[in-house]
């Protein structure tokens, strides 16, 4: 049986018989993985606090022929990110963004990029006071990673360039905007500002150390929401959950 160690950071854990655990965790070397820890729940000297989520670890795991469960056999802690922890709304968007990664990548795609993408905005989620902003571009990285990003450079539907003075609407079916001759109008399109298009190009566009530095207005932020629960919810094929806590908070 083939044993493996990489960065990973912890998505999601569940229980699992009287001691286990089955775990997914999203690593460099492999992309996306579930795996079983066995013992877990009476073994600190092998994983301890390791097995939480948001904690980034260095992994030992093996394939075990015929299972599609990995095995996971040591986990050394690198980070466990304690501000984030430590404040409520923090943890409600950390678990939102573990969420998206654990139900958009596909298991078992390398794809490292993804894992320095989560790596940097769980590091941005605790060195600062929270933003729901990050959380859109955090949608519109991942999905621009995994190749199936919001087309808003030309209108999906003519294929004309996008220009700052036509009126756009969005498509979630599609895929992304539609220009005046092709939405027609239609209000079954939401509308989309020039400033939401503009902003969300950065976020496409920007290298990963200047994305802190987007900033979205209040009609940005509203348009932005609305069309990206849409699109990830066609894609996802259901609501995200950690949406729920977030509402609650907002709320309070």
């Amino acid at each position: 049986m083939p044993s493996f160690k990489s960065a990973a950071v912890i998505l999601q854990v569940t229980d699992y018989a009287e001691f286990d655990r089955i775990v997914s965790f999203y690593t460099r070397d492999h992309g996306r993985l579930r795996g079983i820890a066995k013992g877990a729940k009476r073994s600190q000297k092998r994983f301890g606090g390791a097995l939480e989520p948001f904690t980034h670890n260095e992994v030992d795991y093996f394939e075990r022929e015929g299972h599609g469960l990995t095995r996971l056999e040591n986990c050394r802690i690198l980070n466990t990110f304690p501000a984030i922890i430590l404040d409520i709304k923090k943890i409600a968007y950390g678990h939102y963004l573990l969420e998206l990664v654990n139900t958009l990548t596909p298991e078992r795609e390398k794809h490292p990029e993804i894992l320095d993408l989560l790596l940097f905005f769980l590091n941005l989620l605790s060195s600062q006071p929270p933003r729901e902003d990050i959380l859109r571009v955090f949608e519109m990285r991942l999905t621009s990673l995994l190749g199936y990003q919001p087309q808003l450079l030309q209108c999906v539907s003519c294929g004309r360039e996008y220009v700052p003075q036509a009126a756009y609407r969005f498509s979630v079916n599609k895929g992304g905007i539609l220009c005046a001759v092709c939405h027609k109008e239609s209000d079954a399109y939401p509308c989309l500002s020039h400033g939401t298009i503009k902003i969300f190009q950065q976020a496409q566009q920007l290298s990963l150390e200047k994305l802190n530095r987007i900033h979205f207005s209040a009609s940005a932020h509203g348009e932005g929401k609305l069309i990206m629960l849409q699109f990830l919810e066609y894609h996802i094929g259901k609501r995200p959950k950690s949406l729920e806590f977030i509402e609650q908070l907002t709320k309070v």
